[in-house]
This record gives C-alpha cells, structure tokens and sequence, in this order.
C-alpha cells in the first residue's frame, strides 16, 4: 500500500490535530485568563504556532528521509539520541491519552449523561487504532474531505449566532494591561505545537517544498477559526464565558432560529471525527517512533500495544471536567513547548555544528 502523503493533506493533518482539542476546553481557560483581550491572545498564539511549525520544517528538511528517530541517531548518537526518542515516544502516547481522556469525559457530560465512560473509550479508540493501522495515509485521506465539512459546520454556527453578537463585549482593548492575553496565549500557544507530527511523517510526504507556502496560506485560516471560537465572549460576554465547559457547544445551542435548534449532534460529530484523527494521527507517530529506535520490520503490532497501554492508563483513575483543566492545560502547554521548540532549537544547533545537511545525513 501507498504510504505517501501530499503536502496539502499533511497540512490538513496538523490542523485537525490542532482544531480538535483546542475549541474543547479552551476558549473558556482563555476567557477566564485574557477576559475581552481573547482575541489578542489567539493571535500571540498563532505567532508561537507558526514558529514551532517553521522551527520543526527547518530540522526535519536537514534529514528528509529519516523520522525523529533517525536523525536523533545521527546527531547525537545511539544512546542519547535513542533516549530523546524515547522521550517523543512516551509524549505522542500521553497526547493520546489525554485525547482519549477528553473525549470520554465530554460525551457524558455534554451529550450522554450516565452513559459509560469506558464505552466512549471503545468507541473512539478502536476505530482510530484500526485507521492508524493502515499507514497514515488513510486518516489524511479521510481528513482531507472532515476539515472542509468541520470548518463548514463553523461556519453555519457563527453565522446563525451573528444575531447574538455584541462586539462591544471586546472593549476596552487591553484594560487590565498586557499580560491576561500573554498568559491567555501560553495555553493555547501549546495547542499549537502539534507541527511536531512531522517529525514522524515528513519523510512520507510528496513535493515537501510546498509546505511552506502552505503552511502560509492555512495560518489565516487557523487564526479565522480560533477567533470563531472567542465569539463566545461576543455572545454571552467575558465572565459567562468563562465559567463555561465548553463555549462552542453553548454556541450551537444558542441557535435558535425557526426549525434549526439545538444542533448539539453536529458538535458531537466534528468532536468525534477530530479526536478520532487526532487519536490516529498520534498514536500512528509513537508507533512508527519505536519501529525506527529499534529497527523493527513493521509498526502494528506496537500499536496495537500502544492502544492497550493508552486505554490502560486512560481508565486507571476516572477524571471530572475540572481535574482534566487543571492538570492538563498548562502543564500539557509546557510539554508541547519543550518538544516543539526547545529541543528541536537544540537538534537544529547541534545539526548546524556538525555541518548538516550533508549526503550521509540523507542516506
């Protein structure tokens, strides 16, 4: 089977991956932190997102025909380039978890009050294990026709709401200073670190050389659609917002316009093809990851693995709402800082250094 991807639908890819938790929890985490400035904060972000996504095209375009795991061999050797793998490994499958974990807790909260976590947990990793395990080719595949018809979904949902629109609800711009959005655009900075998906499939993916300019044209885009989802302030103001679970699944119920009411069935369905892409997209990288840290014939079966160790983990102790924003925002924040820009900053000095690129870097 072809595993190849196209520069567009890679690109795709990490918008999925990006869009699909960061409309969840923080708009309201964003809400609380920046209040009306929000929208200052999505931009600050996108300028942290952009630079991790150029910072890892940087490193990776050294070494277009090795994952992460092969150029950490290269650069600093079997052992401690082996052990900062490990290090990529052990995160793409604490993103999934948390992945896992988000979702099972939206279901019942938002949707299914009662119904089982454990069935949600079933429900959506499964199906994303089987699709991870057909190549990546296939969630970029599917993915390629889901964010068209997501962003379309975001686009109905701010439309019916403009009736409900106040932007005074932005003003005064910067009231209580600079740093509410900084630290607004700290969290949601960190949802936009997930470019570090190419460190597994940039060697699969055809004419790399239109990343770039890719990248540049869904930038505005990505910075549309973060802005969609601070609306929420427009529509119900600042401190409403901020007490929310979740603000977009408030805007889809403020709809309400004739026949078309109550449309949380849309939600639960870009909610649910995102976390399963994301799900897929993830664990499909810590299992490739492993496959080229140990040399192994295939990747599968350690992904099968992977997914038992995911729902393992995701079930050892059932989490609320709260606890998932408390423990996971900032500190998952942090975890992607450093694997998106910190060390890649250092791979990328160390690659300078050592006089990459060069053709044995390449073969």
């Amino acid at each position: 089977m072809n595993n190849k991807i196209s520069a567009k639908q890679a690109g795709f890819l990490v918008v999925t991956c990006i869009l699909a938790t960061v409309d969840v929890f923080i708009p309201s985490e964003v809400a609380q932190r920046a209040g009306r400035d929000a929208w200052l904060s999505v931009l600050i972000a996108v300028v942290i997102g952009y630079s991790m996504f150029r910072l890892t095209l940087m490193l990776c375009s050294l070494f277009p025909n090795h994952t992460l795991a092969g150029f950490n061999r290269l650069l600093l050797g079997k052992y401690l380039g082996g052990v900062v793998t490990m290090i990529y490994i052990l995160a793409f499958l604490v993103i999934s978890t948390i992945a896992l974990v988000e979702f099972a807790i939206i279901i019942p909260t938002a949707f299914k009050p009662g119904s089982s976590i454990y069935l949600w947990d079933f429900t959506l990793l499964l199906p994303a294990l089987y699709v991870a395990s057909l190549g990546i080719s296939i969630p970029a595949r599917m993915n390629e026709l889901l964010l068209p018809l997501g962003l379309l979904i975001l686009l109905i949902v701010v439309v019916f709401n403009i009736p409900y629109i106040n932007l005074k609800e932005y003003l005064p711009v910067l009231a209580n200073g600079y740093l509410p959005p900084l630290v607004g655009a700290y969290t949601m900075g960190g949802k936009l670190g997930h470019s570090l998906l190419y460190f597994v499939i940039f060697p699969l993916i055809e004419h790399k050389d239109k990343l770039i300019a890719l990248g540049n044209k869904l930038t505005p885009l990505l910075i549309l659609a973060l802005w969609a989802g601070t609306l929420a302030i427009a529509i119900f103001g600042p401190a409403l917002t901020g007490m929310m679970i979740f603000p977009a699944l408030e805007m889809i119920r403020n709809i309400d316009i004739g026949f078309i009411t109550r449309l949380d069935a849309l939600m639960m369905m870009v909610w649910y093809m995102g976390f399963l892409i994301f799900i897929a997209a993830f664990s499909y990288g810590a299992a490739v990851l492993t496959r080229d840290l140990f040399n192994l014939k295939g990747y599968r079966l350690v992904l099968w693995f992977y997914g038992l160790v995911i729902l393992v983990i995701a079930n050892f102790r059932i989490i609320n709402v709260p606890l998932i924003r408390t423990m996971f925002l900032n500190p998952l924040s942090s975890m992607v800082y450093i694997l998106a820009l910190v060390i890649p900053l250092l791979l990328l000095i160390v690659a300078k250094l050592r006089g990459y690129p060069k053709e044995v870097g390449e073969s």
